[in-house]
């Protein structure tokens, strides 16, 4: 345990609970390795050095008396600085705010239940405003950098999270995903990112219990291996009555790691049909698919096409979620607080679009959710799994401004650069679990295989993630991240 970086929460629990290694060792170490990449990375907006070095001595105190301090014990980790709060820190909803606007009194699902667990909350970690679009990057923090290569950007929203888990600084960070944020900068940063069904990690939302529908928005762990993410996701999932759509039900996590697919059946699409997607990537997953077929499972081509265009979709998802962004931005704007400075003029834009709709617009947006959602649950009445790219593209360069964007154009096709190249918001409209996988490499970058389940078989889908990690693991590519990093 002398090298803490890249070591996975399942050991760094283990050395702790076996008194191996202290709770305050793992997290000065911690606080050592940040302190050293923060510079290169730009991954959080808040280190709280005080209150994990505390938060670890009590927990070394927990273990010395004897009591049970949860599988997660002195495990570092972060939180993702978009609809989070812990008490004493700033969140300023991905630099919508600046950091001395709104201190928390009290903490969000993610930091309560980790902590429950034994995890060590570090800090908080960098995210676009409002979350608004698959690069991570603001004007009041900058953009977050890519741990492959820090050039380029790490992916949004929750690129902070996933840089860190990237760089091997933590082990699990916090995701949230409301049009593929956990699964984008997982696929770019060269992650393991599991969105799961919709309520199955409570979102709390207040004053709008149900402001997290329209799209489906998630919260869930970017870890480097799929063992870390059945941990943090023990924590995380569970019934909340502060959430209405929370569900009752407990999955076996743990359990879904041993389960086989043998003679499960593999949807591979390139594209639905619509998307576009850089021909090196699809490449690069269908030579991934032989990981399912050495498991067992049976690879089924799926020949399909979305009802709408790639540009139609785009817009589609921009006026749901610019719905939701308006009431924060007019809630805040309530209490006093001005986010319109801060925030781009793409997310200014599709906010007055929001403010415009009618009822009727709204209705017919539901209804072309609504075929989507048709189109792709009716799919798995003949296949167990929808496999796809995780995004169409290679991560981009940094820009200096804070506007860092997706690309503009895909093998020759105009996108939407805020998200029209990703494939992941598709289950922001359905409410499916995914998952990103780290497929490799394409000249050094990252990129990532998309796995689709059915609603609520998040035991199965993970069962998948650690088959394919057990046929094709990826914890080599982490001997690639940026010298300044190792």
């Amino acid at each position: 345990m002398s090298n803490l970086v890249g070591i996975s929460a399942a050991e760094i629990a283990a050395a702790v609970k076996c008194g191996e290694i202290s709770a305050m060792e793992v997290v000065d170490a911690t606080l050592a390795a940040i302190e050293r990449v923060e510079p290169y990375l730009n991954a959080f907006i808040h280190v709280d050095v005080a209150g994990a070095r505390e938060s670890a001595r009590q927990l070394h105190q927990r273990l010395r008396a004897g009591e049970e301090v949860g599988p997660l014990a002195g495990v570092p980790t972060a939180m993702k600085d978009l609809y989070n709060t812990y008490p004493g820190w700033p969140s300023t909803f991905g630099g919508a705010l600046t950091s001395s606007a709104f201190i928390a009194t009290s903490p969000t699902t993610f930091p309560r239940r980790m902590e429950a667990a034994g995890a060590i909350m570090v800090g908080a970690t960098n995210s676009p405003a409002l979350g608004f679009r698959g690069a991570c990057d603001n004007a009041v923090f900058g953009a977050t950098s890519n741990p492959f290569d820090l050039q380029r950007n790490s992916g949004g929203s929750s690129g902070g999270s996933a840089a860190l888990v990237g760089a091997g600084v933590l082990a699990i960070a916090d995701g949230t995903d409301g049009g593929g944020s956990i699964r984008i900068p997982s696929a770019w940063s060269g992650t393991f990112g599991f969105q799961p069904t919709f309520g199955r990690v409570p979102i709390i939302m207040r004053p709008n219990a149900f402001g997290g529908t329209a799209p489906f928005v998630y919260e869930g762990p970017i870890t480097r291996t799929v063992s870390d993410a059945a941990l943090a996701l023990g924590a995380l999932s569970g019934r909340d009555r502060l959430d209405p759509f929370s569900l009752p039900d407990v999955v076996d996590w743990n359990g879904s790691l041993t389960a086989g697919i043998a003679g499960k059946r593999i949807g591979y699409t390139r594209d639905f049909g619509v998307f576009a997607v850089d021909p090196r990537i699809s490449a690069a997953v269908e030579a991934s698919l032989k990981a399912f077929e050495e498991q067992g499972a049976i690879i089924v081509p799926l020949d399909i096409e979305l009802p709408y265009s790639q540009g139609e979709l785009s817009d589609l998802w921009s006026r749901m979620i610019s719905t939701g962004n308006l009431a924060t931005v007019n809630g805040f704007a309530y209490a006093g607080l001005d986010m319109r400075p801060q925030l781009p003029a793409q997310l200014l834009h599709w906010m007055d679009v929001a403010a415009a709709a009618s009822p009727n617009d709204l209705q017919e947006d539901q209804m072309m959710r609504t075929r989507v959602l048709d189109l792709i649950d009716g799919l798995f009445d003949d296949v167990d799994f929808i496999v796809s790219p995780t995004v169409g593209a290679l991560p981009v360069r940094n820009q200096e401004d804070g506007e860092t964007v997706g690309p503009s154009e895909v093998d020759g096709v105009m996108v939407d650069p805020l998200i029209g190249w990703c494939l992941t918001y598709l289950t922001n409209l359905s409410g499916h679990p995914a998952a990103s996988l780290p497929g490799g490499l394409i000249d050094g970058l990252p990129f990532g295989v998309q796995v689709i389940a059915p609603r609520f078989a998040d035991g199965l889908l993970m069962s998948a993630c650690a088959r394919f990690e057990e046929a094709a693991p990826w914890h080599w590519i982490y001997q690639q991240v940026a010298q300044e990093l190792r």
